[in-house]
């Protein structure tokens, strides 16, 4: 079965972290984050959070249920 899921991203590192140092890690939560939906269709950004509370509490809510067409 596949599966439909949410992930939040760093706006200013959306595919990932370049390293690990502290300054990094505070650059990351700094800018606004990426609100992205997986599917068996594919990815979709669907939105921009301005801070963690707002991606994480977006990244909690029930989905709603994917057609088998994708939509």
């Amino acid at each position: 079965m596949d599966r439909c899921y949410r992930e939040i991203r760093s706006a200013c590192f959306p595919l990932g972290l370049p390293d690990r140092s502290d300054l990094t890690v505070i650059e990351a939560f700094d800018d606004g984050w990426l609100l992205i939906e997986h599917s068996p269709c594919g990815s979709q950004l669907v939105g921009m959070a301005e801070d963690y509370s707002a991606a994480r509490a977006w990244l909690v809510q029930p989905q709603a249920a994917v057609q088998p067409d994708g939509s």
